[in-house]
């Protein structure tokens, strides 16, 4: 059975540059493509008399809608990816967040035509990583271009790495800079070995034959200052986190035929670092909480970080959340 992709459109640049991931990730993957165009007509102050609509402006935004996915349908059947259409009215976040039920991965760009320029996420990039039913990918508003290394800070070097050679470019100026040029990045706790987006970033790399980068970050440097760590308990807080992501590399190794999996541990904010990793990434992968409640607490601070700065696709799979320990 083929699998399924929608996409957002809304014929805005950005959603373009979305839909021509889908494309390229659609061939990879043998998939098919859903568009999913949403719209709405404006609501009417009935107190406002001078405010009057044509009797077919409905139909007239509906055509408009339409003629909008049949052109992208067109881009997608000249690639050579199968295509179909949804136009629904509604809000375009719902509608899509309903038609992730019945797909296996939906892409979005970072910012439609909706909201002011000045946001960093637009509503249905915030909607969709947090509530849909089928793991979500972020396009950014400047892919596939990317602003150069010295338009961001710097992160300190890592604490920890399976690389011999160097992983950061400190060319740029101070500080450095990490590279992971034409690699799949996975960001997640080092302690957390077991989590989705292990297999996830797994996979990835194995669709686009590129090497897989975990990323951890430790929290070392966010410590309760009454209480600074000693130079021997951060060596140990760093050797149990390099062991961990060594398994964990080892594990999927031994999964994923010729898989090339390296990892990379970080002492320093992890929103910083992972958007610095997005830098020169491929993809970057990450996980989201759950299933209910607001979407600023389903994915947390450092994914909405990630998400609002990324200059690489970020791609959003579900974390089941922590179960809490029973009571004695």
């Amino acid at each position: 059975m083929s699998h399924t992709i929608i996409v957002g459109i809304d014929g805005s640049a950005n959603s373009r540059c979305a839909l021509n991931w889908a494309i390229d990730h659609a061939k990879l993957t043998a998939a098919q493509i859903r568009l999913i165009a949403a719209y709405t007509v404006p609501g009417m102050n009935m107190s406002r008399a001078d405010i009057v609509y044509p009797a077919d402006f409905d139909n007239s935004v509906k055509d408009a809608t339409k003629q909008l996915a049949e052109a992208a349908a067109t881009v997608v059947t000249d690639a050579g990816v199968p295509v179909s259409t949804m136009v629904v009215p509604g809000d375009a976040s719902g509608v899509l967040v309903d038609a992730s039920s019945n797909a296996d991965l939906a892409v979005v760009g970072a910012r439609g035509h909706g909201g002011f320029s000045g946001r960093l996420l637009g509503s249905v990039a915030l909607a969709m990583p947090a509530h849909a039913h089928c793991p979500t990918v972020v396009i950014p508003t400047t892919w596939p271009e990317r602003p150069p290394h010295d338009e961001h800070n710097p992160i300190e070097p890592p604490v920890r790495t399976s690389q011999e050679g160097p992983t950061v470019d400190a060319s740029t100026g101070p500080g450095s800079h990490p590279e992971f040029t034409n690699q799949i990045v996975a960001g997640l706790d080092p302690f957390d070995t077991d989590s989705p987006v292990l297999r996830a970033g797994a996979e990835q790399a194995q669709i686009y034959g590129k090497p897989l980068h975990l990323v951890g970050v430790t929290a070392a440097h966010i410590l309760s200052p009454e209480w600074l760590p000693s130079e021997e308990h951060l060596t140990k807080l760093y050797d149990e986190a390099a062991a961990a992501f060594e398994l964990a590399a080892a594990t999927l190794r031994d999964e994923f035929d010729g898989l090339d999996v390296r990892w990379t541990i970080c002492d320093a904010p992890a929103t910083e670092v992972l958007v610095a990793a997005t830098q020169t990434a491929d993809q970057m992968v990450i996980g989201s909480r759950g299933r209910s409640g607001f979407a600023a607490t389903l994915l947390g601070s450092t994914s909405q970080g990630v998400l609002a700065h990324a200059l690489c696709p970020v791609r959003v799979v579900r974390v089941p959340r922590r179960k809490k320990a029973p009571k004695n």
